[in-house]
């Protein structure tokens, strides 16, 4: 109880800091060292410098889940499109008698908190309408003080739950487009059991690092869409010197997830460390800011 204590003591005073202090805090916290932001050239030190510099209005639009919709039809078009099931602020106003399982309830401007419904048993209206109510709630661009979700209204959406044939949720692939060009492609495996992800080039070639999670063993194919998946990825990308754009394959269809632009809040870990820069050198920032 008292470490419970503590840690939100911790949290409530790093919350009255101004930015660019609770920045550089957040990064000594995890590497035991201050970030370059005057010249910066880790793909970390880049993400923690654009909190501070680069306040792109249109970080708001790709990064509330509801508003991007409309982009990515007009981008790629409408079949990429995960089917919008309900909108609202109210968590107990969601129509659950009028919605049929599967589908994912989530709030638009956060990051994770996904409430999964694969079947009628999964419904507990109590539970679902106390996660949201703190989720809706929770400034996730204050916490980590990431300028593209500021000010985005805070809602509730309901979304059909794309699945494999055998019931299961698809594999995630995040693409790291770079000025419109995929570099690097991340993909999860037993997100919800034995967690690994794997690192891999535009030809899907292994990058030997760990981002966060230690690599899978054994030989991975590449889903039968990735040609396709890196079209759309780097269209969807193009007007970003940087952008996460993750997208869902199924054996029939892709799928748009999110564009992410602070992707693990520019505090991910990587090993070997040499890939901090690896990853930072195709991102040029405008030169008049550094």
């Amino acid at each position: 109880m008292l470490k419970v204590t503590m840690k939100r003591l911790c949290w409530a005073a790093l919350d009255c800091l101004p930015d660019a202090v609770a920045v550089r805090i957040f990064y000594f916290r995890k590497f035991r060292r201050l970030p370059n932001l005057s010249k910066p050239s880790t793909f970390n030190e880049k993400i923690t410098w654009r909190k501070l510099h680069q306040m792109n209005e249109r970080f708001k639009v790709f990064a509330d889940k509801i508003a991007v919709k409309a982009e990515i039809a007009r981008i790629i078009g409408d079949d990429y499109v995960i089917k919008t099931l309900w909108v609202g602020d109210n968590p107990d106003s969601i129509p659950f008698d009028q919605l049929t399982p599967p589908y994912v309830i989530k709030t638009n401007h956060g990051n994770g908190g996904h409430i999964f419904v694969r079947t009628s048993a999964d419904i507990n209206k109590a539970v679902i309408a106390a996660s949201l109510r703190k989720q809706l709630a929770y400034s996730h661009a204050h916490r980590w003080r990431e300028w593209g979700y500021r000010n985005i209204p805070r809602t509730i959406l309901v979304e059909e739950m794309i699945v494999e044939g055998n019931g299961e949720i698809p594999v995630d692939y995040k693409f790291f487009v770079y000025h419109g060009r995929v570099h690097y492609i991340q993909v999860d495996y037993g997100r919800f059991s034995d967690h690994k992800r794997n690192v891999y080039d535009r030809d899907w070639r292994l990058v030997p690092v760990d981002y966060n999670y230690s690599r899978s063993t054994g030989a991975r194919s590449p889903p039968v869409w990735l040609p396709e998946m890196i079209i759309a990825a780097e269209r969807i990308g193009l007007e970003f010197d940087f952008a996460r754009v993750d997208l869902y394959a199924t054996a029939d269809y892709v799928k748009f997830g999110e564009v992410t632009f602070y992707p693990v809040a520019g505090l991910g870990r990587f090993n070997p460390a040499e890939w901090d820069v690896k990853f930072g050198e195709p991102w040029r920032l405008p030169s008049k800011f550094v």
